[in-house]
């Protein structure tokens, strides 16, 4: 009787939930084999590699904008088109073309390329954690939680970047084959392909976008028919944000409108050249695709960059499925 009561007993009590099962590891797609990451290459400077004649001016490079000599640039083609990732002491840089960027981040080592997860490129620590190498992020391992850390960049062409600053940094061709020279990709690598999240109807899966985010909030600013010249205007995150657009060289980066406590308005220049096309109508000086003053009141000081990204909108989506999209007012007009 006694032993049957305290079974009773046990039973009316209160049960403890049961523990929650463990998360399901995010899917990873794994690449197939490809070269190593390449790690710190020999520097030079863009003037003397021109002079090798290696480079086509329309070969496509990522510029850090920012740091010794005015910052620098490779080219695609020659470094990171096939390895996919460079870890180096002027920052550490990812290649997804199937995504349509290349993120930059201050330097580290240790990074390969893993995979994909949701179309967007995987990239893996040495020490086991994944990074998505569109944000950063690390969704898996050891680090999962943290974020690699940004440096100000933007995607344009050999010959663009040159007429800006031919004193800046650039990685030493040599004699043309110590880097395999390796064809940017035009056609989507399947593996990718087949880890895509279904379509967010708002734009095109494939369209080109600059991602935008301050702070926890995102916003895409769509890139696909805007004028030869362009600024978009939003706020995001509480900062109003100026991009810049350039259709010679398919460039978009983003700056911060404040400077020095006040708030500058930019507009197109119809009549400067490229390496100066925006100014602003509170000084009237001229600004860079890098946010340098060129000319004007303000020459020589720098605007601050945003932490943006060009990619494409099934990407960044992916990423950031809340994300706002800006809407243009105007051809070429800020909103």
């Amino acid at each position: 009787m006694l032993t049957n009561l305290l079974l009773l007993l046990a039973l009316l009590r209160p049960q403890s939930p049961p523990p929650p099962a463990p998360a399901a590891p995010p899917v990873t797609v794994p690449a197939p084999a490809r070269c190593e990451s390449l790690t710190e290459p020999p520097c030079s400077y863009m003037a003397l590699q021109q002079q090798k004649a290696m480079v086509q001016p329309d070969d496509r490079v990522l510029a850090w904008i920012r740091g010794k000599h005015n910052g620098g640039s490779f080219p695609l083609r020659h470094f990171i088109a096939g390895p996919r990732v460079i870890n180096d002491t002027y920052g550490l840089f990812f290649y997804d073309p199937e995504g349509g960027y290349v993120a930059a981040y201050e330097k580290a080592y240790g990074y390969e390329l893993h995979g994909w997860r949701h179309g967007v490129m995987v990239v893996r620590h040495t020490d086991g954690t994944l990074f998505s190498a569109l944000t950063g992020a690390a969704f898996a391992g050891p680090r999962q939680g943290q974020r690699l850390t940004r440096v100000p960049n933007f995607g344009t062409t050999w010959g663009h970047w040159l007429l800006l600053h031919p004193e800046s940094t650039a990685y030493d061709l040599f004699d043309g084959s110590k880097y395999p020279v390796v064809a940017l990709p035009t056609e989507p690598d399947a593996t990718s392909v087949s880890s895509r999240l279904p379509p967010d109807p708002r734009l095109p899966a494939t369209a080109e976008v600059l991602g935008v985010r301050v702070g926890n909030e995102h916003m895409a600013f769509p890139l696909d028919g805007l004028p030869a010249r362009a600024v978009l205007q939003d706020k995001v995150g509480g900062w109003t944000v100026a991009v810049f657009w350039l259709a010679a060289t398919r460039s978009a980066i983003a700056f911060r409108s404040a400077r020095n406590g006040a708030m500058l308005e930019f507009a197109v220049d119809e009549i400067a050249p490229d390496v100066d096309p925006f100014k602003d109508r509170n000084t009237n000086t001229r600004w860079s695709m890098a946010g340098r003053g060129i000319d004007g009141l303000l020459r020589g000081e720098e605007l601050d960059w945003v932490d943006c990204i060009q990619c494409k909108w099934f990407a960044w989506v992916a990423e950031h499925p809340t994300t706002r999209i800006h809407v243009v007012a105007a051809a070429g007009a800020t909103k």
